[in-house]
């Protein structure tokens, strides 16, 4: 049982830590991002609302919840803020990571309160929009990504809700974003 039990700590402590933070943004503790996701702690993250020329968005499939269910539409850039990093560093190291766009000069637009809904996150949300040297169309052509204008996203949020996942789902109806998309792009 000790070698088992071993093996657990030394696979958990190879994940980045993560700040578990108590309801008014105070710093409890640090663990490993996949126990704090696991047990939906208190924790900050970072959302990046990505958006072309056109001031179309930028959303890619995803696959459901545990990798199970269909795929749903959602934003391609998110992730948890790691011990001792800021905010901003948190974005630009997502994009990167996952788009491969190096891009620093993201502007902060909301911050949403940590609820169950939302995983229980203090989420920051960003907005990029036209990376420097980045063809985003390119991205969607690379993956199952498309960059939705603003009446595709009030037809995809308003009548086909079902095929968009409940994350993206939540952050679109806080930030109001049928709306605000207009005074962003």
């Amino acid at each position: 049982m000790k070698t088992s039990s071993a093996t657990s700590v030394s696979s958990a402590d190879q994940t980045p830590l993560v700040e578990v933070m108590d309801k008014h943004n105070r710093i409890l503790c640090a663990m490993p991002a996949l126990e704090v996701r696991r047990q939906q702690l208190c924790h900050r993250s970072v959302v990046v609302l990505l958006y072309d020329d056109a001031g179309r968005l930028h959303l890619r499939k995803q696959p459901g919840p545990r990798g199970q269910g269909p795929e749903r539409w959602d934003l391609p850039v998110r992730s948890p803020v790691y011990m001792g990093e800021s905010l901003q560093d948190a974005a630009t190291r997502a994009v990167d990571s996952f788009l491969g766009i190096h891009a620093e000069r993201m502007r902060l637009v909301e911050t949403i309160s940590p609820s169950l809904e939302n995983g229980n996150e203090f989420l920051s949300v960003f907005y990029l929009s036209r990376p420097e040297g980045t063809v985003l169309h390119a991205l969607s052509e690379e993956t199952e990504s498309y960059f939705f204008g603003p009446e595709e996203l009030r037809c995809l949020l308003r009548d086909f809700s079902e095929l968009v996942s409940a994350r993206f789902l939540l952050l679109a109806q806080v930030l109001k974003l049928q709306q605000r998309e207009r005074r962003l792009a």
